[in-house]
């Protein structure tokens, strides 16, 4: 994906104008952001702006809550609006230039670059938003999966336990058909089964501890979410209206737009000047602000992007530097071409895992309303004496347990891949995974840790 860039000082130098260092100050803070669009508003993670500080009344969290919490106090969110906030007073530092074009022909060219450093940056500051608001989806239900693992490795415990007890009160009153086998056997079921809900059980804590970083929560800070399910959504996302949203609003997309326009306006730039050696935009910038997503090609295939390419000084004649910096535009253009296409494909990929996920749960559901009532039939035949193996009545329960596990297994990842397609149309699809809240509930470094 295209990453933004950011000014750090440095502009070049005109034998003309002796306010290079102003003019830097403007574009320093500019290349970096995009202004967001009226389009691009956000429909289901959405920040209504700064609230005030309310005492804290509890600590249990829904997770509108959470996201709203995670807009105010995420520290990735905070250093990106500081980037946005520097490269809006770089522009206006750059709109009080009162130098006239016919004098230092290069300035209006600067002062567009500058306006949309804005807009990049602008589109950063949204991407951080949708990215910190995924995350803390993401961690919120997968604290609500743990648990409900949990609930059904402890349920697993207790009825192969009250199996293995009533075995062996069967065995000491001298049944027939009940051996120390079955007893020992109903045992090592019991205690694997615990296993798996301590598993459950630490994945709750390191879930909980996830979802209070996504936050942007201080460590000495207390955290909960209020006890529930998964939800069941009956939402059905076309895959063509998801490509097309992703495309169309993802601030990456926009990043690698701008980072073409600014490409060729350093065309215009470059023939300003009949200098033998010319500084670009880049002469004081990091155009590489954020890593660039390297390609995996092992066991896992993941292609790469296109990195963003500007040399700070270019060298020759006129004409040479401006068919210089047209052939770094060519770039910019693939760069834009190869941002598009990984986007696409995210897309894809997440409409496809939420499809996979959908059908899985589906099935896992069935297999899990059966299996229950498998064991419970024979755990009520198994109670009232009739010639039921405990062997039968113990593999009864684990099928059941392993099918409602397997099912919340699949409906999890199905969740995750609605909130994941939020965030990949940047708000473009809403999977209503978020319900209205009443009064935000902000925590103070004054909850400690329990």
């Amino acid at each position: 994906m295209m990453h933004h860039w950011r000014f750090q000082g440095g502009f070049p130098v005109r034998v003309v104008a002796r306010l290079a260092p102003a003019f830097l100050l403007c574009l320093t803070a500019s290349l970096t952001t995009a202004q967001p669009t009226a389009s691009a508003e956000m429909p289901v993670f959405s920040q209504t702006g700064p609230q005030p500080a309310l005492p804290v009344s509890s600590q249990t969290l829904d997770l509108a809550t959470c996201i709203h919490l995670a807009l105010e106090r995420q520290p990735r969110i905070a250093a990106q609006q500081a980037t946005l906030t520097a490269s809006e007073d770089g522009r206006e530092a750059v709109e009080k230039l009162r130098f006239p074009a016919t004098l230092d022909p290069e300035i209006p060219v600067r002062r567009r670059q500058a306006c949309l450093g804005v807009t990049a940056a602008a589109a950063g500051l949204e991407q951080d938003q949708r990215d910190a608001a995924y995350a803390v989806a993401r961690t919120y239900f997968t604290v609500i999966y743990a648990r409900e693992q949990e609930r059904i490795a402890r349920g697993v415990v207790d009825r192969i336990g009250a199996t293995r007890d009533a075995a062996q009160r069967a065995l000491d009153a001298g049944a027939a058909d009940i051996t120390s086998a079955d007893v020992n056997r109903a045992t090592v079921y019991q205690r694997l089964a615990e296993t798996r809900r301590i598993q459950a059980t630490s994945g709750v804590k390191r879930a909980l501890a996830a979802l209070k970083e996504a936050i942007g929560l201080e460590p000495e800070c207390w955290l909960d979410v209020p006890p529930g399910r998964l939800p069941e959504p009956d939402v059905r996302p076309n895959r063509d209206e998801v490509v097309a949203a992703a495309v169309a609003r993802r601030g990456e997309m926009i990043q690698a737009g701008v980072f073409a326009q600014v490409v060729c306006l350093e065309i215009d730039a470059q023939g300003t000047s009949v200098l033998q050696r010319m500084q670009t935009f880049a002469a004081g910038t990091d155009i590489h602000a954020r890593p660039v997503p390297q390609g995996v090609r092992n066991s896992e295939y993941r292609p790469g992007a296109v990195a963003p390419e500007m040399p700070g000084l270019l060298a020759g004649n006129r004409q040479e530097r401006v068919e210089h910096a047209r052939a770094l535009y060519a770039r910019a253009g693939a760069m834009v071409a190869t941002t598009r296409n990984l986007i696409v494909l995210e897309a894809d990929d997440s409409f496809l895992r939420w499809e996979q996920a959908s059908q899985q749960a589906s099935a896992a559901r069935e297999a899990a309303d059966s299996g229950d009532k498998l064991a419970a039939d024979q755990n009520r035949d198994f109670i009232a004496g009739l010639k039921v193996k405990v062997d039968e009545v113990v593999n009864a329960h684990v099928v059941a347990a392993t099918a409602r596990s397997q099912y919340n297994e699949f409906l999890y990842q199905q969740v995750l891949a609605l909130a994941d397609l939020e965030r990949v149309t940047a708000g473009g699809f809403c999977a209503g995974l978020v319900e209205p809240t009443g009064p935000r509930t902000v925590i103070t470094a004054g909850a400690k840790a329990k």
